[in-house]
């Protein structure tokens, strides 16, 4: 008896690592692929090279460095502002596109795919098409303005209208997937609950409120996290919109990141700006997945 009971737990241990022992390759692989290249930047941050090559332990200089500069610090706050624009103005877009492609209407496909375009274009070449939109010389946004005002503007030219046209181009690019991850929550309610609320005299705002946005916030705060990430590590194009001008008006930390390495080599400082931003990247993954987790317990 005791034999048998045994061998039936040795089984049944052999049956629950068996998954564990199958996926332990993949998993190794996937951690080296992730953990060497983060390790290595951490410790470079903490690192100098001298003018013959010589590599030295110089602690938290590059950090202290970073700490006391007001170009950073500005470009940390011009990161939240890209990050809080971008986020919130993409999910009331997000919400109102979702809400209209999941009705039954004629025209929903069509119009899911127009709205599909800023999404499936390149980066670089939908900051280019948006460049050429705000051009000083032909540029259909310049003409506009010059109409309105009377003078010619340049919206490149001054740091709040390059921010803007960051923010816009981000947002433009950012709502089209929020759209599409909203509309599958939305997709997933029972029709009978808005049958329900339009028997007892709820209207569509009502309706929205109530029934739709209590029952996609999971869906909300992923999708919000994915945005937040893409947007936090945004480099491509805001240098092809601005290059981070004019002067450092729409710097942000990925663009500082990319400016210290590959344009003034200086690994070392860049390193540092890229932990910096990871940092920031995993205090909003923890918030937003803390939400998720507690929106699933009270579900």
């Amino acid at each position: 008896m005791r034999a048998s009971r045994a061998h039936n737990a040795r089984s049944e241990l052999r049956r629950q690592l068996l998954p564990s022992l199958l996926l332990a390759p993949a998993l190794v692989l996937m951690l080296g692929l992730l953990m060497l290249p983060i390790l290595s930047g951490i410790l470079y941050s903490f690192q100098e090279t001298g003018r013959g090559g010589d590599v030295s332990f110089v602690g938290l200089r590059h950090y202290a460095v970073l700490a006391r500069e007001p170009r950073f610090l500005g470009d940390v706050l011009r990161l939240l502002v890209y990050v809080g624009c971008n986020v919130s103005i993409s999910l009331v877009l997000g919400y109102g596109a979702a809400v209209i492609i999941t009705r039954s209407m004629a025209a929903a496909g069509l119009f899911r795919s127009l709205l599909l375009l800023p999404w499936i274009t390149p980066p670089v070449v939908s900051a280019m098409i948006s460049r050429s939109i705000v051009d000083p010389t032909s540029g259909p946004a310049t003409a506009l303005c010059k109409w309105l005002l009377g003078r010619n503007v340049l919206i490149l030219g001054s740091s709040t209208g390059a921010m803007a046209t960051v923010i816009i181009h981000s947002v433009w690019r950012s709502f089209p997937f929020m759209m599409l991850f909203l509309a599958a929550g939305i997709a997933a309610i029972p029709r009978e609950l808005y049958e329900a609320a339009a028997v007892e005299g709820c209207g569509p705002m009502k309706q929205f409120r109530h029934i739709t946005v209590p029952l996609t916030k999971v869906h909300a705060a992923i999708v919000l996290l994915i945005v937040t990430m893409w947007t936090l590590q945004d480099t491509e194009t805001v240098y092809a919109l601005t290059e981070g001008g004019p002067g450092y008006a729409t710097e942000m930390v990925a663009l500082r990141l990319f400016r210290e390495s590959f344009l003034n080599f200086d690994i070392h400082l860049g390193a540092a700006v890229g932990v910096v931003l990871m940092v920031a990247a995993s205090v909003f993954a923890v918030f937003y997945l803390t939400f998720v987790a507690g929106k699933r317990v009270e579900l």
